[in-house]
């Protein structure tokens, strides 16, 4: 009679491990996650409009909040550190940094930046000590964040509480800059 038990308690805690890894594994191997959606919406160092309303990219993120406009941008950082840079005045506005598995590595809002201006830029830790070597003039109004990175993407939420406001987000959104940055 003991002998079929442990067979069987065998079979369930190994069945149970080859169920919890596989439900662990499953957003490393899934193959809609958000950077490959992203790679569908444009080029790198390039924003796009997410959720413009009445754009085709609608689907692209489910569930997001009906008041908030969307844009984002990919990067690479081994190809040169990032300036992220848009200038007007919103409600309200946020920037995350993601790296490329949907981590995020950094966020700030309109209300942490001088003078309520986006101006970022995103080094790696090499290029990092290069630019304390020799920082040039045009750093000092940007928020410099280190990220131990070699893909990610930027994405941008502006607040629109009415239609009155539209012309300054498209504005905002339409113009904001994704390029490399040169020491």
């Amino acid at each position: 009679m003991r002998f079929p038990v442990y067979p069987i308690i065998s079979g369930l805690v190994l069945a149970g491990i080859v169920h919890i890894s596989i439900i662990l594994l499953i957003p490393t191997l899934a193959s809609q996650d958000a950077w490959s959606k992203l790679v569908a919406t444009g080029p790198q160092w390039n924003f796009s409009r997410l959720n413009q309303k009445g754009g085709n990219n609608s689907s692209l993120l489910s569930a997001t909040d009906p008041l908030f406009e969307l844009a984002s941008c990919r990067f690479t950082l081994s190809e040169g550190p990032v300036l992220i840079k848009s200038a007007g005045r919103l409600p309200f506005w946020s920037v995350a940094v993601f790296d490329r598995f949907g981590k995020n590595v950094y966020s700030f809002n309109d209300r942490t930046t001088i003078d309520q201006q986006l101006n970022l830029l995103i080094l790696n830790p090499v290029q990092m000590s290069i630019l304390r070597e020799d920082p040039p003039a045009s750093v000092d109004q940007s928020i410099v964040v280190e990220a131990q990175i070699d893909e990610g993407f930027i994405l941008i939420r502006a607040l629109q509480p009415d239609d009155s406001w539209i012309p300054a987000i498209d504005d905002f959104l339409n113009n904001a800059s994704c390029e490399r940055f040169s020491f």
